[in-house]
């Protein structure tokens, strides 16, 4: 399928470790808009579940327009890199990957990590063991079970019904589901893959990385929304606590010259950074809310600091 972002897309092999230690050789397949580097700084998007390089397209977007470099990861089993097989799609196997595909990429300069959704946990890890610049986490799913997974065990029941059935009946089946539920889906095999990362998901595992983080000199932008369709907003604003530091914004609905510029001066000097609700919004801020990521990334990369790990 035609995307906006082909022409960005490249093509390396990584090697990496199941969680049982299965080696793995892969062609990843990612975005990557400028290879030639960039003097300000790189952008590394974790896609949500479903997800792609695409959700960052808005993002990106913007980003060629401040000379900004943006790599979009693809996880295994996701449309552009292909599975592999007993994929467990933890996130001890999702690190191990993208860790193998940046290792590759050796990307010199300041590196901001951005996570949609179901990307966002990986984002947070990534940025605090790779002693990343800046994070942000774009509608992120909180420290415990949200709606989007409520209940688990009915996942968990698909899945099996998943493995009894023949793939073409099955994946059939996967297809129709995610597309009821109103999520872009290329596939059925990217479907069930997309569930069986929201059952792995570690929720309260992210308090470790988050306590970790508030102990680095890094930039930090959340943003969420009040009419997210998968996850309530009482659930992100519970693990707000446990950030430290951040000035917080509530918009009712569009995000004014005068918020955006109080949001951007949250990241200068020793300041964290922000966490902004937008009432009005949806789950889908990587695209309304792109101009604001993007340019919070910029603004991250400006700060005329060092950054030091006291870890």
């Amino acid at each position: 399928m035609t995307t906006m972002t082909e022409a960005n897309l490249c093509r390396k092999f990584v090697n990496f470790e199941t969680e049982n230690g299965r080696k793995i050789e892969l062609e990843a397949v990612y975005e990557d808009s400028l290879t030639s580097g960039s003097p300000l700084g790189t952008v590394v998007g974790f896609h949500g579940s479903p997800g792609s390089h695409n959700d960052f397209k808005y993002v990106r977007n913007r980003l060629d327009e401040l000379n900004i470099r943006f790599i979009g990861v693809n996880y295994p089993g996701f449309t552009f890199t292909d599975g592999y097989s007993s994929q467990e799609h933890t996130n001890i196997e999702r690190q191990n990957f993208s860790n193998s595909l940046l290792d590759e990429l050796a990307i010199d300069g300041k590196i901001a990590y951005i996570g949609h959704s179901r990307g966002c946990e990986n984002a947070l890890q990534t940025v605090v063991t790779r002693s990343g610049y800046g994070l942000v986490m774009i509608n992120p799913i909180g420290l415990r079970i949200h709606k989007g997974i409520n209940p688990i065990s009915r996942m968990e029941a698909i899945d099996t019904l998943y493995s009894w059935l023949p793939s073409f009946a099955g994946n059939a089946m996967m297809l129709g589901l995610y597309k009821l539920v109103g999520l872009k889906i290329q596939n059925g095999e990217e479907a069930i893959n997309s569930m069986r990362s929201m059952m792995k998901v570690s929720l309260g595992g992210q308090l470790e990385y988050i306590e970790k983080m508030n102990k680095m000199d890094v930039k930090k932008l959340i943003v969420f929304a009040g009419k997210d369709h998968l996850v309530e907003e009482e659930i992100i604003f519970e693990s707000l606590e446990k950030h430290e530091g951040l000035q917080h914004f509530n918009i009712e609905d569009k995000i004014s010259d005068e918020e955006k510029q109080k949001i951007m001066d949250s990241f200068g000097g020793s300041q964290r950074g922000a966490s902004v609700f937008v009432a009005k919004d949806n789950h889908f801020q990587n695209k309304s809310q792109a101009v604001l990521v993007a340019d919070a990334c910029k603004a991250m990369f400006e700060v005329n600091e060092t950054v030091k790990n006291k870890l």
